[in-house]
């Protein structure tokens, strides 16, 4: 069970650290189209949500961005898991 948790951590980490090794344009460019481009933004966001980083990666790369309901979508379904994981990690611990 414990080994089923750590890796469900981990994935989406492995996921973004080997798509921007490969494809630096597809995690920064999502990035780059900001008022203020900033590199540490896509850092923060393997740190803390990396789900809704690949969400917002995939929805920029795939359907424009977050301006269509396809890309809003992907990145609100992102928003949850990442919620899902620390929730679920911290109701574990209480008991």
């Amino acid at each position: 069970m414990c080994l089923l948790a750590a890796l469900g951590l981990i994935t989406p980490r492995l996921i973004l650290v080997l798509l921007w090794l490969f494809s630096p344009d597809v995690v920064l460019g999502p990035f780059s189209a900001l008022a203020i481009p900033n590199p540490i933004l896509p850092v923060l966001g393997l740190v803390l949500l990396p789900t809704t980083t690949l969400g917002v990666c995939w929805a920029t790369m795939s359907f424009g961005g977050v301006q269509s309901f396809s890309g809003l979508l992907i990145v609100v379904i992102g928003l949850l898991i990442d919620a899902g994981l620390i929730g679920n990690g911290r109701g574990m611990a209480r008991r």
